[in-house]
């Protein structure tokens, strides 16, 4: 077996002592040659898995024998070695993967080259391999220069080039588009297969068991369900005998509800016996009156273009764009069709090569570096795509920076009551280091609401989140705009674009 997972335990530290189980008696088999993908909603344990099969988390108890490797008995020097011959990993955001300053052949023949092999074998192999997946005409490129999904592509091939065994793949198109990350998708399975290595792909998506040959889902630190795209969903039990219900049933019924199995032929069948389902009480989200009690237009583009060094226009030419306060516009579009441009040239974090660009009213060309942060820190808030938070501070605390640094003044009860509104309440003195990206996404979401901004621009805020949470943060700013923030969002996530009272589309 290429993975052996036995009665996993694995435990998060807590501030103040005593810890929390991200993995809770998990066992997991995968076969030599298959194709697994992992569901499971935010916090469920599937990045704690994956940091396991890394060799990057220990267990607290348990066994876990991965590519060859019993992880509890290898040495740091013995994981080392492991690592960069057997295991291959591809994330969700390929720039943390890939060097800006080499080149794409060079980015591809790096794992090869650390590894030992001589520079003129490991690029020779690394040409190879981008021309079989058909990456040949972007080898001299540079990885700043490359799309969201060309960037993903260079960095299955980089992953796979030294031929492991093992292939770990963490949400590898949550910033694509759906036709970007169906090309990833297809082109993950066909050189995981080509390489004869196993795959185990965690994702939110559902689209990607169209390419597995088995899907699980991760639920409280548990394998709970498995099916494979074919077949029926089946409940898994443990090795202990415990069997989670999936979270609809789970909803439908309040806590200490009684429940009786009825075991026939093998099959369980679970009846519920009481008590009865209590009417769900509404709740609304972020209530109040609205903050900004007039229309305002807080950003303004007039005839905007924006290119690249050997490209034609990214943006424009003659890209226009106003947003008013009260507004919940998403910019939607493939990936590399502009819209994290956009969001730059808006925060005057880039400046457009034509154009005027107005944020909060003030123009913003000619002025310098300085000028341009502090319009930026007086009219909005923003979330990128990659998030930062103090890793060594709780969920509140780092609200609570986030409001010192604006020279706001503490205020707990607004800061609990957003934490519950994103679904954090019970992590909100839960250290972010512990947190899994969808946690962090969401605290990074807060901390930005927090600020009480006139603009809130986020940059795929959904991109790490399972259904139901990318709900919730949708609702959460679909009520935010309606209080009186204008709120631009961009991305591809329907979710986001059905809350949106405009969607404006972008195509480079």
């Amino acid at each position: 077996m290429t993975v052996e997972i036995r009665d996993a335990f694995c435990l998060h530290p807590l501030p103040g002592g005593g810890a929390v189980a991200a993995l809770r008696g998990l066992g997991l088999t995968v076969s030599p040659g298959e194709l697994l993908v992992v569901h499971g909603p935010n916090g469920s344990g599937k990045t704690t898995l994956l940091r396991v099969l890394a060799g990057e988390q220990p267990l607290a108890a348990g066994q876990a024998t991965v590519a060859g490797l019993d992880l509890a008995a290898a040495s740091t020097r013995d994981l080392a070695r492991w690592r960069n011959t057997q295991l291959g990993q591809v994330d969700q955001d390929a720039r943390r993967l890939l060097r800006n300053e080499f080149d794409v052949l060079d980015n591809v023949a790096l794992q090869l080259r650390v590894a030992g092999t001589a520079r003129s074998q490991a690029r020779a192999a690394a040409l190879d391999a981008l021309n079989v997946l058909g990456l040949g005409e972007l080898a001299a490129r540079r990885v700043s220069t490359l799309s969201g999904g060309q960037r993903q592509r260079v960095a299955v091939c980089a992953a796979l080039v030294h031929r492991p065994q093992l292939v770990l793949a963490d949400e590898p198109t949550g910033e694509l588009d759906e036709a970007s990350a169906d090309d990833v998708y297809k082109m993950l399975s066909e050189a995981v297969r080509a390489a004869g290595a196993t795959l185990v792909l965690v994702t939110h998506d559902r689209r990607a068991g169209a390419i597995a040959d088995r899907v699980v889902r991760i639920r409280d630190g548990r394998i709970s369900e498995t099916w494979n795209p074919e077949g029926s969903e089946h409940l898994v039990m443990d090795d202990r005998g415990w069997i989670r219900l999936p979270q609809e049933v789970r909803d439908q019924v309040p806590g200490g509800t009684l429940w009786s199995p009825a075991v026939a032929r093998g099959q369980v069948a679970l009846r519920r016996l009481g008590p009865e389902v209590p009417d769900a009480p509404e709740k609304s989200m972020i209530t109040g009156e609205k903050l900004h009690d007039h229309e305002e237009v807080l950003v303004e583009l007039r005839g905007v273009q924006v290119s690249y060094a050997g490209e034609g226009p990214v943006l424009g030419p003659g890209f226009d764009l106003t947003v008013q306060t009260g507004e919940m516009v998403v910019v939607a579009g493939r990936s590399g069709a502009g819209k994290s441009t956009l969001l730059r040239v808006v925060l005057g974090l880039q400046s457009p090569d034509e154009g005027t660009v107005r944020l909060g009213g003030e123009d913003l060309t000619g002025l310098n570096r300085d000028a341009r942060a502090q319009v930026r820190g007086r009219v909005s808030a923003v979330v990128l795509q990659q998030v930062h938070l103090a890793l060594t501070m709780d969920a509140t605390a780092d609200v609570d920076l986030a409001r010192a640094s604006r020279g706001l003044p503490a205020d707990p009860e607004m800061v609990a009551d957003l934490l519950e509104q994103l679904g954090l309440a019970g992590l909100a003195h839960r250290r972010a280091a512990s947190l899994s990206g969808g946690e962090r996404q969401r605290v990074a979401l807060a901390r930005a609401l927090a600020l009480q901004p006139r603009l809130l621009v986020l940059d795929e805020p959904t991109s790490q989140l399972d259904e139901a949470s990318a709900q919730r943060v949708a609702g959460v700013l679909r009520e935010t705009a309606r209080r009186g923030t204008a709120v631009l969002v961009a991305s591809h996530d329907p979710v986001l674009t059905q809350a949106a009272t405009r969607v404006i589309g972008v195509s480079s």
